[in-house]
């Protein structure tokens, strides 16, 4: 019985080691898969930029859910794709009115699911009136969701990076 015990782990262990090439097959199927909803997620990352730097709140609200959640750098929470709007609305409408938004870069992309992702974005500002001759770096946490064949911002946060946080 000893002998059965011992051996029955070490089985299991060699056929683990066996089905390893196997599993990497399947997962290089979808990550392969993922290529179309890739480039979707880095047109919409894009879209962003320019519907901001349009200052065209419509066009922002547009890029999320319509049960979106988002919180600013302030901490300002935003519920729903009209109160996302009037949010951006009212800050293109004051100190971001002149404001210039750019992308650094997609930093990781993490699908969850096939039709849920997390993604982080580098990203700047400058031109916000609040803060004269000064440009900001931030870190956008997002939570990316697709339905009916398009992805939206379910969710997401942007965090001011103090200075020297890269």
């Amino acid at each position: 019985m000893n002998k059965l015990l011992t051996a029955f782990p070490l089985a299991l262990a060699f056929a683990g080691l066996l089905c390893r090439p196997a599993a990497a097959q399947q997962a290089a199927a979808p990550a392969a898969a993922q290529a179309p909803d890739k480039e979707a997620l880095a047109a919409l990352v894009a879209d962003y930029e320019n519907a901001w730097n349009r200052h065209d709140a419509p066009g922002l609200a547009a890029l999320y859910c319509p049960d979106a959640t988002w919180v600013n750098w302030f901490g300002a929470y935003s519920r729903g794709r009209p109160a996302i709007q009037a949010h951006y609305a009212a800050v293109h409408g004051t100190y971001f009115k002149a404001s210039h938004y750019y992308t650094r870069a997609i930093e990781d992309l993490t699908f969850v699911k096939p039709d849920v992702a997390i993604m982080h974005v580098r990203t700047g500002l400058s031109g916000d009136t609040r803060y004269p001759g000064q440009t900001f770096e931030f870190r956008r946490t997002l939570v990316l969701a697709k339905r009916d064949g398009s992805w939206g911002i379910l969710a997401g946060q942007n965090a001011k990076l103090n200075e020297g946080v890269q």
